[in-house]
């Protein structure tokens, strides 16, 4: 293993990538002998169309696990190691080990108690879920994944009851685990200190040259309780948590961003039902406190209203599949503030297999309604291999000063990959 790093060593740009293989070459030799198995690997390479500071970047990742169990006991240990590169003048490469699911459970007839690292994504919509306050967010490439890629296992105590036609879930987060960002360098960063740009606020005064300090909270991270059931017309759902969202928000100080977690109380409720050959879902929920920063940078919180509809149906009964999302948010607040207060967004997925399943495409988008928000990624996926896909994908921005797409307007990409699952 340690020639396989050394092989690595001085290669720029590709190091990263390399000593993941190598990695994995390593984990696939033990793992006939300690049940270890490799569940993903991926690499990627892109280059931008026209950034000022990043001609390309790279992406490297896996993932290992093992489980077992005996009786009503089982049990699950993981890991994951990512490694990203970006070229250019503003170049780094940063290489993160992080855990995966790592629990403890115990399961009866009617219920299941699992303690340690876990997956916990409450909600039934595909992109934009309101009641999606567990989960620890990936945003080291803000949206260029899809969800459940976005998506890290949380420190929890989980208890779960199954009922006939319901299920009672309740999470506890003791260890408070904020999501993981990109390097300060990155062009992924929401902080452009240099321009004097905020995600979601556009160009602010004062903000360039400022310092940006991460988060030093700890604590605890929330819990929360949620009841889904099933009906004869549709399936339900209501949940109450008291969480801190992992997502920071970054809050004004004189010459110092200082990215934030604050508590917000999240009422929800969830319908899903099947009519006229598709599935539709709804959530819909309140926050009780949501950020705000005033014109003089003062800090504040006001509650606000999420509300998601969404479809998902196959055109003509065939294999291609559509799902679509109107996402609305409003904050309920009377004085003048910098956020954005009201937004609404239609996202969505287009999935087509030809040449009798060895080829995928695929597009999926955000469309801002009102303030002009673009998001497209077009992406043609060779399947014809088990377990491994190879692929191309563009990522295409555009929009308002304070709309994602605005934000990231200079990131255009197209990429090379590769994945395999097993």
């Amino acid at each position: 293993m340690h020639d396989r790093f050394k092989a690595c060593a001085g290669r720029g740009l590709l190091a990263a990538g390399c000593a993941l293989m190598a990695v994995a070459s390593g984990t696939a030799v033990a793992e006939g002998g300690t049940g270890l198995r490799v569940d993903t690997l991926r690499l990627e390479l892109g280059g931008f169309a026209d950034h000022a500071q990043a001609d390309g970047d790279a992406f490297a990742h896996m993932a290992v696990s093992t489980a077992g169990g005996s009786g009503d006991w089982s049990y699950a240990l993981g890991a994951r190691l990512d490694a990203w590169s970006q070229f250019g003048s503003a170049d780094f490469t940063r290489v993160r080990a992080d855990y995966t699911e790592n629990y403890l459970r115990w399961a009866g007839e009617d219920a299941r108690v699992t303690v340690g690292t876990q997956n916990v994504m409450w909600g039934r919509v595909d992109e934009i879920s309101p009641i999606d306050r567990m989960s620890r967010a990936d945003l080291s490439r803000v949206v260029l994944d899809k969800l459940h890629d976005r998506r890290r296992a949380v420190p929890a105590v989980r208890a779960e009851y199954f009922g006939e036609t319901f299920k009672l879930d309740a999470v506890w987060l003791p260890v408070f685990d904020e999501a993981v960002m990109p390097q300060r360098d990155s062009v992924w960063y929401p902080v452009d200190v240099a321009n004097g740009r905020l995600l979601g606020f556009g160009t602010l005064p004062g903000l360039a040259g400022m310092k940006v300090r991460e988060s030093d909270q700890d604590g605890s991270g929330g819990g929360g309780l949620r009841l889904t059931a099933e009906g004869d017309a549709f399936d339900y759902g209501l949940s109450v948590q008291r969480v801190r969202q992992s997502q920071p928000y970054y809050r004004v100080s004189p010459g110092v961003l200082t990215a934030v977690h604050p508590y917000d109380t999240v009422v929800g409720a969830e319908l899903e039902t099947e009519r006229m050959g598709a599935t539709w879902r709804m959530e819909l929920a309140w926050r009780s406190d949501v950020p705000l920063t005033t014109p003089s940078f003062a800090y504040r919180s006001d509650p606000g209203l999420d509300l998601v509809l969404g479809t998902e149906f196959f055109p003509g009964d065939g294999e291609t599949r559509v799902t679509l999302q109107l996402a609305g948010h409003r904050t309920l607040t009377d004085v003048s503030v910098l956020d954005r207060t009201e937004f609404y967004m239609m996202t969505g997925e287009i999935e087509h297999p030809f040449a009798q399943g060895r080829w995928r495409a695929d597009l999926r988008f955000m469309l801002g309604l009102g303030d002009r928000d673009v998001y497209l990624n077009p992406r043609l996926t060779y399947t014809g291999i088990d377990q491994h896909e190879l692929f191309v994908a563009a990522h295409v921005f555009s929009g308002s000063a304070q709309t994602l797409g605005g934000y990231y307007r200079d990131n255009d990409s197209v990429m090379l990959g590769w994945q395999a699952k097993f």
